[in-house]
């Protein structure tokens, strides 16, 4: 079945991972363990978390770097000893709404979304971001016209690679099928989603979060998310 809709992730995937998203994490982790972790067990909880405070960063691969937020919600209340699950929901909303954006496209990305809308391609984007932080990335980047629906990702919205992420696209699109759909990601949560929800093709990028050993079960890795556009447009025109 011919590809009909690209979904693509924005940040590490249409723009260079955006290091406000590590300034959010950090500052999560520490209002956590500020709160909820004993002095002797702070050092075990950054280093479980994948926070180097020395180096001030999120380690690849780690909860932080990647996780979604039911998992990082998981691991903060293995540390804390009880459910913090509404306090983590809540801090998190807030920081990310207070969150300023760092935008910068991945280089090529404008010329490769005006290929793919010319090969006939319809195109979203499936963010864990906000829909304002989205709309504030659409406006920074004049990408406007590219991009033909966006699901954002609201308090107690589904979430990656939750299959339901993608119920308002089905609902705004009646006739359309998950194999016709392909999604480019960063992160191993991506290419979940397009497995868990039945979809036709997902592809990976080496430009975020993600490292290439987590993202073996794409069907395609690329460097970048441009370089895949001549596949995408092969798939288009296949019969």
């Amino acid at each position: 079945m011919a590809l009909k809709w690209i979904l693509f992730d924005k940040d590490g995937t249409l723009i260079d991972f955006d290091m406000s998203w590590m300034k959010v994490d950090i500052q999560m982790v520490d209002e956590f363990v500020e709160k909820y972790i004993s002095q002797e067990n702070v050092e075990h909880a950054y280093k479980t978390l994948g926070v180097d405070k020395e180096k001030d960063q999120v380690l690849p691969g780690t909860p932080m770097a990647c996780g979604s937020l039911d998992e990082i919600i998981q691991n903060f209340n293995a540390l804390a000893g009880e459910d913090v699950s509404e306090w983590t929901r809540q801090t998190s909303q807030y920081l990310i709404d207070h969150r300023i954006p760092e935008i910068k496209c991945i280089e090529g990305m404008t010329d490769a979304l005006d290929a793919l809308k010319h090969a006939g391609y319809q195109i979203g984007i499936l963010t864990s971001d906000t829909k304002k932080g989205t709309e504030q990335f659409v406006e920074a980047t004049d990408t406007e016209a590219f991009f033909d629906f966006i699901i954002s990702t609201e308090a107690n919205a589904a979430e990656k690679p939750n299959p339901e992420v993608l119920c308002p696209l089905f609902e705004h699109v009646s006739d359309l099928r998950a194999e016709e759909i392909a999604i480019v990601g960063d992160s191993p949560n991506d290419i979940q989603t397009a497995i868990n929800s039945g979809l036709g093709l997902s592809i990976a990028v080496l430009t975020g979060v993600g490292q290439e050993h987590e993202l073996q079960h794409a069907d395609y890795i690329f460097q970048s998310a441009p370089e895949a556009v001549n596949l995408l447009v092969d798939k288009k025109n296949e019969k």
